[in-house]
């Protein structure tokens, strides 16, 4: 799954000597013996031990104070993230074919002329068989390039920018249910889900709309919100949350602006607030259950 030969051709293509690396939860079993061969030849490692939610979540800060000139990312793609020190970004990817479940769910897809193929960049090689065979069966398959990520056809949590909305559905390769979710959230059209893990395809159906619209019924009668800003850079984004302070504000409530860098509830306990509006993360609205308490997204605001 890592090349370390390669990853090293990459690293000494920018004469690096001392390394930050960030690898994630799925891949921290391979970590240490990557840094023991990279040590071995000649370089300094760092690893972070942070957890690693994607190419949004850059430790830059932490490479500068060390002194680092390169941080090695692995797992995700570059998402455009300008910093201080270059970055690696080595892309692991999944060789999975698809055909076998396409074939089983022939007449799921069949009412479907239009189809959006979409994916994470693990299993972007699955996206080009499934096009294959869902052609030679007559479907238009539609795929275009996203905002913030780097393939036609790829999401993020924060991108789906690569679904086509001239679809008549959307087809999600993957592992995981939080993408597909987020997909079905974003759109009235019908979301299914190839899971590559238990080999079946299944329709999503969009669970956090009920939860999601009596939180906003339930905020129109609060007056203490807490707006939820994460300093990681692919996150950021502090302007959007003075923004929903003056909003709120103007609706007779109270707000203030919180700034972390990870968003857990036991670091708002104390704080006795009613209401929580994300600006950070998409993932943290749809962990309504573990925050106790509603959790809106940016555009509900307006709706109170």
């Amino acid at each position: 799954m890592l090349n370390k030969l390669k990853i090293l051709k990459e690293i000494k293509k920018h004469k690096a000597k001392k390394i930050f690396l960030q690898i994630p939860e799925g891949l921290k079993t391979k970590a240490l013996d990557l840094v023991g061969f990279l040590e071995k030849n000649g370089l300094t490692v760092y690893l972070s031990a942070e957890t690693c939610y994607g190419a949004c979540d850059l430790r830059n800060r932490e490479a500068e104070v060390l002194g680092c000139d390169l941080i090695l990312h692995l797992g995700h793609s570059d998402m455009g993230i300008k910093t201080n020190i270059p970055v690696v970004y080595y892309e692991v990817r999944i060789n999975y074919n698809p055909v076998p479940v396409l074939k089983k769910y022939t007449d799921l897809l069949k009412p479907y002329e239009k189809i959006s193929l979409l994916t994470t960049v693990q299993f972007l090689s699955a996206l080009e068989k499934a096009k294959e065979l869902l052609e030679k069966q007559g479907k238009t398959i539609l795929m275009k390039k996203p905002n913030k990520a780097k393939y036609p056809g790829q999401v993020l949590g924060c991108d789906y920018s690569a679904a086509v909305e001239k679809a008549d559905c959307f087809l999600f390769i993957g592992s995981g249910e939080f993408h597909p979710l987020g997909l079905a959230e974003r759109t009235e059209k019908p979301v299914f889900f190839l899971d590559v893990e238990k080999g079946v395809i299944k329709r999503m159906e969009n669970r956090l709309y009920r939860i999601k619209f009596a939180g906003i019924e339930k905020c129109k009668e609060m007056k203490r919100f807490g707006i939820l800003v994460s300093v990681k850079p692919g996150q950021f984004n502090p302007n959007l949350a003075e923004r929903i302070k003056k909003a709120l504000e103007s609706k007779g409530k109270r707000a203030w602006v919180l700034v972390f860098d990870e968003i857990t509830p036991e670091k708002i306990m104390g704080l006795g607030l009613e209401c929580l509006v994300n600006c950070a993360c998409p993932r943290i609205t749809e962990d309504v259950g573990l925050f106790k308490k509603p959790v809106l997204g940016p555009e509900d605001v307006k709706k109170l």
